[in-house]
């Protein structure tokens, strides 16, 4: 995988976490509870599809990229 892909999803994932931390850390206020609660699952179902995205991205770029198996040649028969 490409060091500054990784670079960038690690960053991605760190920033959506950050953000879901802060919100979860204000949805202790009552009065506001529902709202943040479904921004902080917002967040955090974007930061799911963003590693599961980015996982899946690897995964294909790693079978994408592998050489195609090439047959073996068949043994010569010694006389």
């Amino acid at each position: 995988m490409d060091a500054a892909l990784q670079a960038q999803l690690t960053i991605a994932a760190l920033v959506c976490s950050v953000a879901a931390l802060g919100v979860s850390l204000l949805a202790a206020f009552p009065g506001l509870k529902t709202v943040l609660a479904a921004v902080r699952d917002g967040i955090l179902w974007f930061a799911l599809f963003v590693l599961l995205g980015g996982a899946g991205f690897v995964v294909w770029q790693h079978l994408h990229l592998q050489p195609p198996a090439t047959a073996a040649k068949p043994a010569q028969a010694s006389e």
